[in-house]
């Protein structure tokens, strides 16, 4: 049986077919509603599939739009229980409907790259692919999935020492149209599964749950992943002055109290400097190299000194990093970057994607260049200063062609988000392009 007349045969079964282009209406049009005559055509387009599924005569070439109107109709778990490739965050569901288990298929055994492994901040792992702190490593269930799917570098969404909610839906949202002085995104928009040149937006607000709920599921996602697999823990702290680094340095200490062997310190998100900046958004903490290095010293005073210690940075032109690198340096056993990049962001009829917050976080290949760039110089300031800090690169990473480049510029470990939401399998994908001959692998 084909996979498209797998999936209508699981949508019959379940009692879903006859519904399935009102439930995928449901879901375009959760957030905002699409000009009629589009609005019209992606009816017509849901029926016509419908109709098909139901007389038996839905073919190969439909996978695409089933796809498509699955996800949105709320039936992600049909496609990936198929094995169909599709995004593995319900965009449509709430954030904590989300962080119970991911919607995406799940392979049957994980890829690896034979017995090869690349050393990465003094561990040896089985593929220097992961997923960087992020709603997609929001629990234990999904550090699992992606563990399993072959990611094996991977770090424990950004925790804090405090419950934090999200910012009110929507919260992402793909970015098919090419990046301008605005991000134009509609919440209907969809960009098929494996495309290279998938790019989103996101407006989540670094939500994180109270430590009396993140500190015990930390302990089981911890001993979730493969002894040659590395599981990081993101943290933030809130204040300003010492009341800032030492929010910083307490989360941190809680995350080494539940098992934590690798900390990074998420300096490259908003919400962190109290100073006033556009529509209320507030620029990450990075850009003050005073702030930041104070912040690093008081975490590495705070923690043992087997505990790693990661700095994540946003994107920084080339006189802000040659003067903070130096200075990191010496604190830090790894330097992350880039996160998403702040945009304004509008829907085609030009009112906000994420009613109230005109800026938001840009993502996958509309910012591999900026990625590589900064990848480069990073690497660069680190090679010219006789530094040993590891760098994790990632941004732009949704093929094994995007992967090696930032490995090629000298990355120990590349992470994924826009690209392991929207593929599943790009951790496969990577593993079996380069799995036998990616370069740096610790001799055996």
């Amino acid at each position: 049986m084909s996979v498209v007349g797998a999936v209508g045969g699981d949508l019959v079964a379940r009692g879903l077919l006859d519904g399935l282009p009102a439930a995928y209406l449901s879901g375009v049009t959760r957030f905002a509603t699409p000009p009629a005559a589009e609005l019209d055509a992606l009816r017509a387009d849901a029926e016509g599939l419908a109709a098909r599924l139901a007389a038996g005569e839905a073919g190969d070439a439909d996978l695409p739009l089933l796809t498509r109107v699955a996800f949105f109709a709320g039936h992600g778990a049909v496609l990936a229980g198929c094995g169909v490739r599709t995004p593995s965050y319900d965009l449509v569901g709430s954030y904590r409907d989300n962080l119970r288990t991911p919607v995406g298929p799940r392979l049957d055994a994980r890829p690896r790259a034979g017995d090869r492994r690349w050393r990465v901040l003094g561990r040896e792992v089985g593929f220097p692919l992961g997923v960087p702190a992020c709603v997609l490593n929001g629990g234990e269930e999904w550090v699992r999935y992606h563990a399993r799917n072959g990611f094996s570098v991977l770090t424990y969404k950004t925790v804090r020492s405090r419950a934090h909610e999200p910012n009110a839906q929507p919260n992402w949202t793909f970015a098919p149209r090419p990046p301008g002085d605005v991000v134009v995104s509609d919440p209907w928009d969809w960009v098929a599964p494996g495309d290279p040149g998938v790019s989103t937006v996101n407006s989540f607000g670094v939500p994180s749950p109270a430590p009396e709920e993140w500190g015990p599921d930390l302990e089981r996602s911890l001993a979730a992943v493969d002894d040659d697999q590395l599981l990081l823990v993101s943290v933030m702290g809130s204040g300003d002055g010492p009341a800032l680094v030492e929010d910083f340095a307490a989360t941190a200490r809680l995350a080494q109290d539940a098992g934590a062997g690798v900390v990074e310190l998420n300096l490259s998100c908003p919400n962190t400097l109290s100073a006033s900046a556009d529509e209320g958004v507030k620029p990450p903490l990075c850009l003050d190299a005073d702030a930041t290095v104070a912040v690093v010293e008081g975490v590495r005073r705070a923690l043992d000194d087997r505990t790693g210690l990661v700095a994540k940075l946003s994107w920084l032109d080339a006189g802000r990093l040659a003067a903070l690198v130096p200075r990191l340096a010496p604190l830090v056993d790894g330097v992350a970057g880039i996160n998403t990049v702040a945009s304004r962001v509008v829907r085609a009829d030009g009112a906000p994607t994420f009613p109230g917050r005109a800026v938001a976080g840009l993502s996958g290949a509309a910012v591999r260049d900026a990625a590589l760039d900064f990848t480069t110089r990073l690497v660069a300031l680190r090679e010219a200063g006789g530094h040993a800090f590891d760098v994790l690169a990632m941004g732009g990473v949704t093929d094994p062609a995007s992967f090696a480049a930032l490995w090629a510029a000298g990355a120990d470990a590349v992470q994924s988000a826009a690209g392991a939401f929207a593929d599943p399998f790009l951790a496969r994908d990577c593993v079996a392009a380069h799995g036998d001959t990616l370069s740096r692998s610790v001799p055996r």
